[in-house]
């Protein structure tokens, strides 16, 4: 009997050779997450409101136990040990010398994902498979604090036999692999809606991320949970060896005191488990459920590395998650009797996009990299505001903010989830504004306390566009109730020593953007943002009856289309006029002195940049039309394709991070054609980042250069295969990187998002 196929279309098959890189988060939108790997580990238990990458408590494992006659077998379910192995005492990962699986593969359509492994010593084939509920429009369904793990067992023989399935799991409420105490856990027993399981708790109750609750429960008729083992702590492995000799003889682990309540533990926490037993007729196949929930209340702000409160604030705050919920208990309270219907519709959504006619290379990144929603990237403060960093690093956030001009980019929000979209604009337009109408791109927490004075040019045209894209969403009285902050972003663009001075619908003056640096003099990328934000703004205010304002911004518009066209086009592409302004850039433009230098550093200069037309991107997503002459856009997008595409990187040298080696493929930030590179050129110029590759690909798609938008996306995802890298984490400047999500774009109007 082999694996029947799974109840989902399966999108992406990895073979055994292309498993090591695999992790699937498993979890809700701002709810910390679990994840799946290639060879069917549980690791990254990230739960906690932080980022722990890799981390794994001491016990995270499921368990195979069969037995035919007088044979028994155990297998630790998860594929062959290969990492590690010449370490100096051996193998050294926990249970390594219980005998694993042969891993046979990985199936995906996230958020399924399924680890297949079948070897001919063992008598089972089996199937992990991990699902948390994604459901465009429903915000709620899809930032459930839970998991939901289905372990299929197929007979491969001709005779009965008798199985169980074994979690073995440390009780490490307390304690996230970073920090905490594991003192005073206990386990109990639990029932919910007729799954039963077991409960992790401590006595105690603190505003502490690490404290909460979690439970494990399973709806199969027989469950036996061990709350505490009797041959816990015993010296030379002995407990590893208690572990073998249980569950080989009789298929579980029988609980210590049974009769008794579960004492706090001591300054150490109790091991437990909990095991499904069942028997197999020969050739037939059944399924296990265990449901994993989990209810961490609390985040710290500071650990994450997003706080600038005063003396005796505390950055301790509750997650938007928490008050929807009472404990983990609740939650599985909740999400049982709605289980079916969630994975219905969570299958109905994803066949959706498995169906779609488009490459094959164009549905795993739109659908993939909406794990960044659901990392620790993202989160929803207790009154529900969602923010986001633009990435994480292994242990914290990566560049706070819910930085405009990284989050300019994605497209998935304002498609999937137009309420959280909505919440992270009106949370710019309420806390990041300045009487100047200059708008901080980084957002502080808490905000009552703004400590980032600066504006970004792209970050604040780009947030116009998305005020329009909304308003087109939630109607006229959203836009009633904003439109004086929406036209004062334009408005900042004005003032002395602005962005547009003099008004000429061209930005000249000092630039701050998403490469880090200031542009200084008219080049293609901030003056698009500027020309979508201009046409945005007109319609905004036309519709208002601000026709005055609406004429200005019309008129800006046409005659800085008309300039760029005629000054800045060279014939193949755009490029940037290098001019340091005459006097002080106006407040909020500059984070350094650098324009002042009369050769300014981290220019493009006649560099062919990726992104020069990405404000045409955003415009094409809200429906503004072209921006600029039509059949230039064309030319320069194939020359962007021309120049900075690489099909190997044997002979390219970059200074910076890499993401694209050897012989994997890519398009480069900025390439010089004419060899007159600056000697300090922008500086991310050599490196790979998908978010960019994605609105250049995308732009391609909207020109009809379809060939050349797949070899773009082709080679991303080539990239992220699973033997390399993770398919489901694009990093930037961190994992789960916000920018990646302008893949959705990919797709955006081919698949259905009604919920």
């Amino acid at each position: 009997m082999s694996i029947p196929k799974p109840d989902w279309h399966v999108l992406s098959t990895y073979d055994a050779q292309h498993l090591r890189e695999i992790a699937m988060p498993v979890g809700g939108i701002g709810t910390g997450f679990f994840c799946l790997g290639g060879k069917g580990q549980l690791s990254d238990w990230q739960l906690m409101s932080r980022p722990h990458r890799g981390w794994r408590p001491m016990y995270a494992h499921l368990m195979l136990w069969t037995r035919q006659g007088k044979e028994r077998k155990l297998r630790v379910l998860e594929g062959d040990l290969t990492e590690g192995l010449s370490s100096d005492f051996g193998a050294p990962q926990v249970l390594a010398g219980i005998p694993r699986m042969k891993p046979k593969g990985f199936e995906a359509t996230y958020p399924f994902g399924r680890a297949l492994l079948e070897d001919e010593f063992t008598p089972v084939a089996v199937a992990i498979e991990a699902f948390n509920p994604l459901i465009p429009g429903d915000t709620w369904a899809s930032s459930l604090p839970m998991g939901l793990l289905t372990i299929t067992l197929a007979n491969r023989t001709a005779q009965l036999l008798e199985a169980s399935v074994t979690l073995l799991t440390s009780n490490f409420v307390g304690f996230d692999g970073l920090g905490g105490d594991l003192k005073d856990n206990i386990t109990e027993r639990e029932e919910v809606e007729g799954w039963r399981g077991m409960r992790f708790a401590k006595t105690r109750e603190e505003a502490n991320p690490r404290f909460g609750t979690m439970v494990f429960l399973s709806d199969a008729q027989d469950v036996r949970v061990a709350r505490r083992w009797r041959f816990r702590d015993r010296p030379w492995n002995g407990e590893a060896l208690g572990i073998i000799d249980e569950l080989l003889e009789k298929g579980y682990i029988a609980d210590d005191e049974p009769d008794k309540p579960c004492p706090p533990s001591p300054q150490d926490t109790w091991d437990s488990s909990m095991s499904i037993l069942l028997n197999l007729k020969p050739h037939e196949a059944q399924q296990v459920r265990l449901l994993i929930c989990w209810y961490f209340p609390y985040r710290n702000l500071a650990e994450v590395g997003w706080w600038s409160g005063g003396q005796g604030e505390s950055p301790v705050v509750r997650n938007y998650y928490a008050t929807q919920f009472a404990n983990a208990t609740d939650v599985a309270r909740q999400v049982i009797p709605r289980l079916d219907d969630l994975r219905r519709r969570t299958i109905e959504f994803v066949n959706r996009v498995v169906k779609v006619d488009a490459p094959h290379s164009f549905k795993e990144a739109a659908l993939f990299n909406l794990t960044a929603l659901r990392s620790h990237t993202c989160f929803r403060l207790e009154d529900g505001t969602f923010v986001g960093f633009e990435g994480c690093s292994s242990t914290g956030g990566c560049c706070h903010g819910s930085c405009t001009h990284v989050w300019n980019y994605e497209q998935a929000t304002i498609s999937l989830f137009p309420d959280l979209h909505r919440s992270m604009i009106e949370s710019h337009l309420r806390h990041g504004m300045t009487p100047s109408g200059a708008q901080r791109f980084r957002l502080s927490l808490p905000v009552k306390n703004p400590t980032w004075q600066a504006a970004a040019a792209d970050g604040q045209m780009g947030l116009v566009v998305r005020c329009y894209m909304q308003w087109k969403r939630d109607g006229d009285e959203w836009l009633k109730e904003w439109y004086p902050a929406i036209k004062s972003l334009i408005e900042f663009c004005w003032v002395p020593g602005g962005w547009d001075a003099d008004k000429d619908g061209v930005m000249e003056s000092v630039q701050h953007n998403t490469y880090d640096v200031e542009f200084v003099g008219p080049n293609p990328m901030c003056t698009v943002w500027y020309l979508a934000a201009l046409a945005a703004m007109e319609r905004m205010a036309s519709h208002t009856g601000d026709e005055a304002f609406a004429s200005t911004c019309r008129e800006l518009r046409q005659k800085g289309s008309q300039w760029v066209d005629s000054h800045l086009y060279n014939g193949r592409y755009y490029v940037q006029k290098i001019q340091p302004p005459q006097g002080d850039a106006a407040p909020m433009t500059a984070l350094s002195d650098e324009y002042r230098n009369p050769n300014p550093r981290f220019q493009v200069g006649n560099g062919c940049l990726i992104d020069q037309l990405v404000g045409q991107y955003k415009a094409n997503r809200a429906g503004l039309g072209d921006l600029l002459d039509r059949y230039h856009i064309r030319t320069a997008l194939e020359h962007i394709f021309r120049y900075n595409f690489r099909r190997h990187f044997r002979d390219h040298y970059n200074n910076m991070r890499t993401f694209a080696t050897a012989d994997e493929s890519g398009t480069l930030i900025c390439t010089w054609p004419d060899g007159d590179r600056p000697e300090q050129p922008i500086p991310y110029w050599g490196e790979c980042m998908t978010g960019f590759e994605y609105q250049f690909a995308v732009l391609l798609l909207d020109y009809g250069l379809r060939k050349e938008a797949e070899a773009v996306v082709n080679a991303i995802r080539g990239r992220h295969n699973g033997a390399n890298r993770n398919p489901f984490n694009e990093p930037e400047c961190g994992s789960y990187y916000a920018r990646s999500m302008a893949s959705w774009a990919l797709l955006e109007g081919k698949v259905s998002t009604e919920p």
